[in-house]
């Protein structure tokens, strides 16, 4: 699952898994996968955010605007970041955003 991320689509959590807070930190369960994952408080808020389908754009916007973060930046740690989620089979590629 190298294939990059397409730019302009939309982008949704994986079903099937199990999260908890842990302080400003999610820790969540893949029972399919049978393993663990640790997210921190920026992590744990873009995971927030994807529990309805969301662009690169609108997730960089939300971030910019509750973190102290230049857009250029933002946007590639949270390609990087999805990128990672995708790899890892917690991301699912969606064609449309939510109403």
């Amino acid at each position: 699952m190298n294939t990059p991320l397409p730019r302009h689509a939309c982008f949704l959590r994986a079903q099937g898994l199990l999260a908890a807070a842990a302080g400003d930190e999610l820790l969540m369960m893949s029972v399919e996968l049978g393993r663990y994952f640790n997210l921190n408080e920026v992590g744990a808020r873009i995971w927030a955010l994807l529990e309805t389908p969301v662009g690169l754009d609108g997730l960089v916007g939300v971030l910019v605007a509750e973190y102290d973060v230049a857009p250029d930046l933002a946007q590639a740690e949270v390609q990087g970041f999805l990128q990672a989620l995708y790899q890892r089979g917690l991301l699912d590629v969606v064609d449309e955003p939510a109403a």
